[in-house]
């Protein structure tokens, strides 16, 4: 088990990274490259908090809004993963609504993945996508969306846990609130 007041610290802090702010700073390939650390490191830790039931149904089951973008048909390949605008139909959004543990796993399983700014250089969107779904389509997850959701988990301490014996695994299922 984990003491997840210190990783709900971190989560918290990454997110504050993610606050739009009046004037951001120049763009760097080393912020640039510290915030993709810093997300795949963040739903990494979301996803190990949800999975040990150190946080309620109220994070776990949130809703995100997020967009898809269908593959065009061709392979997608460790030459071309990075060339999103002839790999997927960048014209076609479609909204969509995914779980918490769905989306930190396209970061955490990123096979591609770019973060875009906006005309105020605040950090937008991070178009993603995993190993797995590369060649269906790729994933635009706005920041404000994960932003909301690590600071939802930061602050999300369950207050009522129900553990039932099942058989067949040998193990405890957990509920939590």
């Amino acid at each position: 088990m984990i003491e997840s007041q210190y990783w709900k610290e971190e989560l918290q802090r990454i997110a504050q990274g993610l606050k739009k702010v009046g004037r951001p700073r120049r763009w760097s390939e080393r912020a640039h490259c510290v915030l993709e650390r810093d997300l795949m490191v963040g739903f990494f830790m979301l996803r190990r908090l949800i999975e040990l039931h150190k946080v309620s149904r109220r994070t776990s089951d949130q809703i995100l809004r997020v967009f898809s973008y269908k593959a065009v048909g061709k392979k997608v390949n460790r030459l071309n993963g990075h060339e999103i605008w002839e790999l997927y139909d960048m014209e076609r959004e479609r909204p969509e609504q995914k779980r918490p543990l769905y989306v930190a796993n396209q970061f955490i399983h990123a096979y591609t993945s770019f973060v875009a700014r906006d005309e105020s250089r605040n950090w937008s969107n991070v178009f993603v996508v995993s190993d797995f779904d590369k060649n269906d389509c790729i994933w635009r997850v706005p920041v404000d969306e994960i932003r909301r959701l690590f600071l939802n988990a930061a602050s999300d301490y369950p207050y009522i846990a129900r553990m039932v014996f099942n058989e067949k695994k040998g193990d405890y299922d957990i509920e939590t609130n």
